[in-house]
């Protein structure tokens, strides 16, 4: 998908980042007054990631500056200590977590392996683990329900047993995207809807629960993340809603927008920046004549520096 790209640079391609590979320098007509307000920016948000303890975040912004300044050696160090802490609680709580599964103690099993889940949200090891704790407390509720029904109840005790496991392939990732952890959840998620893609209303609560998390970062003003996750939403429910329909339209008018005033700021020192708000602009709405206008211009003053350049 196109506009996967655009995540990415909503992150960090709202200032330049154009070095030559050679120097590890940036070129003529990068501004550097616009990249080191980036790294700035970015480095502020890691080093407030790291002292609330949030070291997935911390090592997200790090890898921007890293990103933004190549040539920096202590961008570097900084990236590679906090990956480094994150490996090592990984490995703590992942051996505190086992440690209190195998002492039949889940609830402290359960909340050492979201910890791990919190630190490294692809953590195979941690995600099989709370599937594996919710399976043994839907067993032991399905047991206790046998024990109290007839006979003659077995068929509908298996398939309650049933719903519950299908409710359960879908409340655990619900919580995780609740709680925060967007990858994670969407992962779980779209590995359930793959499963089982004719569970209307399953799907149905999940393409709700996605677009609530949506709603709630546009209303943050992170217009950019809620247009992907209503994007999730519409795909997990395999339809849209009258209300997705109008909110996506307005997030890509309204990012356009934003992108095509980014253009004008960055043209006036940086003629390739501008092509790439621009460009991102039209990916959002390709009628915005505004964008496609100066985009024009832009592309063609490019191609005249080009013929100029080797003449000086």
């Amino acid at each position: 998908m196109a506009l996967a790209f655009v995540a990415l640079l909503g992150a960090c391609a709202q200032e330049p980042v154009v070095t030559d590979p050679a120097l590890d320098v940036p070129r003529a007509g990068t501004s550097m007054d616009a990249r080191g307000m980036a790294i700035s920016r970015h480095r502020h948000l890691a080093e407030q990631a790291r002292e609330s303890g949030d070291l997935a975040a911390a090592a997200m912004q790090w890898h921007l500056v890293v990103l933004l300044a190549p040539g920096d050696p202590k961008y570097r160090r900084e990236l590679d200590s906090v990956n480094a802490a994150i490996r090592q609680g990984v490995r703590e709580q992942l051996q505190a977590g086992n440690a209190a599964l195998k002492s039949g103690d889940n609830e402290r099993g359960t909340q050492a392996m979201l910890r791990v889940l919190a630190l490294d949200p692809a953590n195979d090891e941690a995600a099989k683990a709370l599937r594996e704790i919710d399976r043994q407390r839907i067993s032991r509720i399905q047991g206790d329900r046998a024990q109290k029904l007839r006979p003659v109840d077995t068929a509908a005790l298996k398939s309650g047993a049933a719903e519950t496991g299908s409710l359960y392939d879908v409340e655990q990732p619900l919580e995780m995207l609740r709680a925060g952890d967007v990858n994670g959840g969407l992962r779980e998620l779209r590995a359930y809807v793959d499963a089982n893609p004719g569970n209307r209303a399953s799907r149905q609560k999940i393409g709700a629960a996605v677009a609530d998390r949506a709603r709630e970062l546009q209303s943050k003003g992170s217009r950019e993340q809620a247009y992907l996750l209503y994007e999730q939403a519409v795909a997990l429910r395999g339809e849209t809603t009258p209300e997705w329909t109008a909110q996506m339209q307005a997030l890509r008018r309204a990012l356009s927008d934003e992108y095509y005033s980014n253009g004008e700021r960055a043209y006036r020192t940086d003629v390739a920046l501008a092509i790439l708000q621009w460009e991102t602009s039209l990916r959002y709405d390709p009628q915005n004549l505004r964008a496609s206008t100066r985009l024009r211009d832009a592309r063609a003053a490019q191609e005249k520096l080009k013929h100029i350049a080797p003449a000086k």
